[in-house]
């Protein structure tokens, strides 16, 4: 089910350093959070369900909309292939979900299985960031860092230094998940805005994916971030818009 247009570019950009990074991002991504959908979501919905057949063969009917990812496929490709599918199953088995609870029970559900699932796959991640953002941790990197000391100088300094200038230039570390975005910076604050964000194109059914937007990545990315790390995020989506904003405060409290 590929989208209509060339979405995610051509040529070059099939293949450019952004497609292999996205690429391995959703391949390592679909290790740790991809099988909370038939391990979790589904089981879930049988037992709620009256007929746990119907369960299963509306399953496996979304199921076969998935396309095989080939060796020789671009990165960029078998990076739509494997993500859009992911975000097509979470909108089916997320809507399924809506239909055997009230919307307060429903949210809370899915957004916490998510959070939970997203705070085990981030293990060791979450409070190495609280440490980054600490004002004794920064005054430490900038030590490091800093021009002229001993890592700078040397060569391997700089060909490290060069290489992650060019990796920021060049490659956008959140890019697999929503594409490219339009970033602001303020003294304490990072303005992200997504004029077209990915999550909703990769399925290439032509249609925002509303529950997997507002429940698996806005209500289960500000739980985690919000409860468990200094960096205060905040989601807007504009639906029915393909665009959202995202806010992050840096180093609250």
């Amino acid at each position: 089910m590929a989208p209509p247009t060339d979405e995610f570019g051509t040529g070059w950009q099939q293949w450019n350093p952004q497609a292999w990074v996205d690429f391995i991002t959703i391949k390592l991504m679909m290790g740790k959070v991809g099988d909370v959908i038939p391990k979790t979501y589904v089981p879930i919905l049988r037992l709620v369900s009256e007929d746990a057949g119907k369960v299963d063969d509306a399953y496996a009917q979304v199921l076969a909309l998935r396309e095989p990812v080939r060796l020789f496929d671009s990165p960029r490709e078998k990076w739509r292939k494997l993500y859009g599918s992911y975000i097509r199953e979470l909108d089916w088995v997320y809507g399924e979900l809506g239909q055997h609870f009230n919307q307060d029970e429903y949210h809370d559900l899915v957004v916490d299985i998510m959070a939970r699932n997203m705070r085990e796959a981030m293990g060791s991640l979450l409070p190495s960031l609280e440490r980054m953002t600490r004002p004794e941790g920064a005054e430490s990197r900038a030590r490091v860092e800093a021009p002229g000391s001993e890592r700078s100088g040397s060569l391997k300094g700089r060909l490290i230094e060069k290489t992650g200038a060019f990796l920021l230039k060049h490659v956008s570390p959140i890019s697999a998940i929503v594409g490219p975005v339009d970033m602001k910076m303020s003294r304490g604050q990072i303005e992200m805005y997504i004029p077209r964000c990915w999550m909703h194109t990769a399925p290439g059914d032509g249609r925002t994916q509303d529950r997997a937007c507002l429940e698996g990545c806005k209500g289960a990315c500000e739980a985690v971030f919000n409860e468990n790390t200094p960096l205060a995020m905040r989601f807007e989506p504009d639906l029915p818009e393909y665009s959202c904003t995202l806010i992050v405060d840096l180093g609250r409290g």
